[in-house]
């Protein structure tokens, strides 16, 4: 996914469950070449060790939306388990590969550094920019402090065959006599951990954060946000103005200095407002009760997403004790 968005929320209360989630899911559909990038993170040559589930990131960890959650999270798939998923997934391709004699199958480890990262990004920008050491750095620009994951893709020959399920060393659905699975490792792994998916509980929450920029305190504090920017010289709109009409290009390689200027006041007349968690309180509200409303459907997605990721959980946690 672009990181380049025409508006700084927009970039960022996606990111961490639609996009990065799809991102995976076209790793294993087959959709170009097999990569790690898609959870924004650093990566590894080799599996750098397991880290505890609980110790996961739920929440921001920096800036005024530290430690904010939504009634909604508990139904979507976080940023943690997307982790826990692509970990477990790497661990099936490596494990089935070797029973074809691929040893060394190698695909870069994600970091969960990529956890904080997106919930940091989606989370912690929902309602606009929110930390103001990031601002004083990067403006309204995504943190650039995270080395480009390396792109990967399995060896060409009998590495490959096996991992796809097609070529030319695939005979009769067999690699050396010995029978694959349909769709090669990949097709395997993808089998035993389906992608999870919250179509129901996405579509909710996208449509309550759009009712809740209309809730009454939501207006007020974001009123006396564009005031409070008034009085540092800036006559805005609404905390989530379109960027590109403000001339600010989040597209640029680096922030000006008067597009730092623009975020550092935006930030602190945010922290003067308490218009992040007037915001927050506002969204908890609407989104309960949408999940009060919408209990059946809820509760039958979220049970399917549940015995998925739970598959996923336990191979990660068993993988961690070996």
């Amino acid at each position: 996914m672009s990181i380049a968005r025409r508006s700084d929320q927009g970039a960022s209360r996606r990111l961490a469950g639609a996009a990065s989630v799809a991102a995976l899911a076209a790793v294993l559909a087959g959709c170009g070449a097999p990569t790690t990038d898609s959870m924004a993170g650093s990566a590894t040559a080799a599996d750098p060790g397991r880290i505890a589930i609980g110790d996961l990131p739920v929440a921001p960890t920096r800036g005024l939306a530290k430690g904010l959650t939504l009634p909604l999270d508990g139904y979507t798939v976080t940023a943690a388990e997307g982790y826990v998923w692509q970990s477990s997934v790497q661990q099936q391709w490596r494990s089935c590969m070797a029973r074809y004699g691929f040893k060394d199958f190698g695909p870069p480890a994600v970091s969960e550094r990529s956890v904080a990262d997106s919930v940091n990004t989606a989370v912690g920008r929902r309602y606009g920019i929110s930390d103001i050491d990031l601002a004083r750095t990067y403006g309204y620009h995504l943190p650039n402090d995270a080395p480009e994951p390396p792109r990967w893709e399995p060896a060409a020959g009998g590495e490959s065959a096996v991992f796809t399920g097609t070529g030319v060393e695939v005979e009769g659905g067999t690699y050396k006599g010995k029978e694959i699975p349909d769709g090669g490792c990949r097709g395997e792994t993808k089998r035993l951990f389906p992608l999870p998916q919250t179509p129901e509980a996405n579509a909710i929450s996208g449509r309550i954060f759009e009712d809740s920029r209309d809730d009454a305190k939501v207006v007020g504090a974001a009123g006396k946000w564009v005031s409070c920017m008034k009085t540092k010289g800036y006559d805005r709109k609404h905390p989530l103005d379109d960027l590109d009409e403000l001339g600010i290009e989040v597209s640029s390689p680096a922030a000006t200095t008067g597009e730092i200027a623009q975020a550092v006041a935006d930030v602190e007349c945010k922290q003067q407002t308490n218009l992040v968690a007037v915001w927050n309180a506002q969204e908890r509200e609407l989104q309960e009760s949408a999940i009060n409303s919408n209990t059946e459907k809820l509760a039958a997605e979220v049970a399917v997403k549940n015995r998925e990721t739970e598959k996923v959980r336990q191979a990660y946690q068993t993988a961690g004790n070996r």
